[in-house]
């Protein structure tokens, strides 16, 4: 039988998630702007208005602590999109204004994109010489992949996403039995460090069993997030969009 979302949300022992030190809107625009490989100057407000509230509703379904600035640049970003759908008897007028409203914004994310990518040459260095320090990736790994960039909140959520769209694809008849012990991110905390104490890196897609019932991939999730959040964990990827891996980190390096 399936359970109802309201008995599932009772098994999960949450805890708020703080998205300050992970990344904000502007990441999020551009992480979209990325996935879909737009150009920035040409960008269409009204889809990446749609995909911009679908994450932030994903987000709040994750008990993530959405920040009141997530909330505001949905509001603007709605605000420009209805003003180039709705029918004003000003028509060159409502122009102007959408396109000035439309121009800052661009203008604010090419700002935004220049300084992150001078913040990741420079992150880049110290990352690299941390992963020296790293345990050495398994025999079976070491030729399919390099690691070169950490992976963001984003295509951390991105990943979680299609694991939960690959899901419902495949196992569209399955149900999810209600567990009588309520989960716990510290439970899964503690599951994730057992998983990755070896330092040998674990694709992300591997921490979540295919029995887990929704409420568990959740739990897992957070789990995920407190880790790195607290620096026990890193989320590494060869490029933008690849393969997601989770390493522990080596409690002997400063960054």
């Amino acid at each position: 039988m399936t359970q109802t979302t309201e008995a599932q949300d009772q098994q999960i022992s949450y805890y708020p998630i703080r998205l300050d030190v992970f990344e904000g809107p502007l990441d999020l625009l551009l992480h979209l702007i990325q996935k879909d490989e737009m150009d920035i100057c040409d960008v269409s407000i009204a889809d990446i208005t749609d995909q911009y509230i679908n994450y932030i509703n994903l987000m709040e379904e994750l008990d993530l602590d959405v920040a009141s600035e997530f909330l505001v640049m949905g509001a603007t970003l709605l605000q420009i999109k209805s003003q180039s759908l709705l029918p004003s008897p000003k028509a060159d007028e409502k122009k102007s204004k959408v396109f000035k409203d439309r121009e800052q914004l661009v203008r604010q994310l090419l700002e935004y994109k220049q300084f992150k990518e001078m913040t990741l040459a420079l992150n880049q260095r110290a990352f690299s010489r941390e992963l020296i320090h790293e345990r050495q990736v398994s025999n079976e790994l070491e030729d399919q992949r390099e690691f070169h960039i950490r992976a963001t909140l984003f295509d951390l959520i991105t990943a979680f996403q299609q694991l939960e769209d690959r899901r419902q694809f495949e196992f569209d008849d399955y149900y999810e039995e209600l567990q009588e012990e309520p989960i716990t991110v510290e439970e899964k905390i503690e599951f994730v460090e057992r998983i990755l104490e070896s330092g040998d890196p674990v694709n992300f897609t591997d921490l979540f069993p295919v029995h887990a019932n929704k409420a568990e991939r959740i739990v897992t999730f957070l789990a995920i997030l407190e880790l790195i959040r607290l620096k026990h964990i890193t989320s590494v990827q060869s490029g933008h969009f690849t393969e997601i891996y989770l390493q522990k980190r080596n409690t002997d390096t400063n960054s």
